[in-house]
């Protein structure tokens, strides 16, 4: 029996997770980086859900909301970010498809400064 209708072939584009830690920075002090996910998939399926532009602090932004199919892998959050086409991208919700730990569906903001 399938799950759903996702599979290998979809996985075209090149992607990246990253979670911020602390880094030492020389003084004494800490600053914050991020850091790759290890274990974390490398392709993914990207589809434009929307798009649009807010005006904000004097000037028009561009905004898009994607969603990036990948295979399930531990502990993804929605703190963590997707880096593709030399962008970051803020997680907005992570779907377990079925709950059955074999594909993730994960809603982004695009073209929003990370938190």
């Amino acid at each position: 029996m399938r799950c759903c209708d996702y599979h290998a072939g979809m996985l075209k584009t090149l992607v990246e997770f990253q979670r911020v830690g602390k880094t030492g920075d020389g003084a004494g002090g800490f600053t914050d980086a991020w850091a790759p996910l290890s274990g974390a998939p490398t392709r993914a399926h990207i589809k434009a859900l929307s798009g649009g532009e807010r005006y904000a602090s004097e000037r028009v932004e561009a905004t898009a909301k994607l969603r990036v199919t990948v295979r399930y892998f531990d502990g993804l959050t929605e703190s963590d970010v997707i880096v593709f086409s030399g962008k970051r991208h803020n997680i907005r919700f992570i779907n377990n498809v079925e709950l059955k730990n074999r594909w993730f569906v994960i809603d982004v903001d695009a073209g929003v400064a990370p938190e």
